[in-house]
């Protein structure tokens, strides 16, 4: 047992090296990346969106390291990222209709397209067809909007639920709240 804990202990070790040294790798390149969109901030309006995206790869990376090295906090630190994560999300929509010329201009591109894109598929048939035009763009901004508001209900859930200690990662069964968050989360 003392000879499996000593292989844990190294291996353990060498994960902790190997995820810095690709933290230490990915950091300096993305914020090189952000800081060249700052430097040339000439669209300022589709600008924000990239450099919010961009952020991602700091967070991310040293939201699993610290993850690793501070296990006993990984939800907690984990929920940053969850929130980080919803704010970017939004942001891409936003960033998505900016390419596209804006909300007028995208409105307008979307009335000339077949109606046949506004139908859903088979299993949300129920949902109707959507009008193409701006109501198309306004279905898909609120759906996408709603998807960030259950995720940081979800994540505020789990901060709850693992200070009470009533949250097991992983653990799947009718009686644990992850699989309801799972399922809410996935579907």
């Amino acid at each position: 047992n003392a000879v499996h804990a000593a292989k844990n202990d190294r291996y353990n070790e060498m994960l902790y090296w190997t995820s810095g040294a690709f933290v230490l790798i990915a950091v300096p390149v993305s914020v090189h990346g952000i800081i060249k969109h700052l430097v040339n901030y000439y669209m300022p309006q589709v600008q924000k969106y990239v450099i919010r995206i961009l952020f991602m790869v700091p967070i991310f990376s040293i939201q699993a390291w610290f993850s690793l090295c501070f296990h006993s906090a990984a939800e907690y630190i984990r929920a940053f990222r969850e929130l980080y994560e919803a704010f970017v999300l939004s942001s891409f929509v936003y960033y998505i209709i900016e390419l596209l010329g804006g909300e007028e201009q995208l409105s307008q591109k979307l009335r000339t397209k077949d109606p046949k894109h506004g139908r859903h598929g088979f299993l949300l048939k129920w949902c109707g067809a959507w009008q193409m035009g701006r109501p198309f763009m306004m279905n898909c901004k609120y759906g996408v909007l709603q998807y960030v508001l259950i995720k940081i209900i979800a994540t505020v859930v789990v901060i709850v639920l693992q200070s009470l200690g009533k949250f097991n990662s992983g653990s799947w069964g009718w009686d644990s709240a992850y699989t309801y968050i799972a399922i809410i989360m996935n579907f």
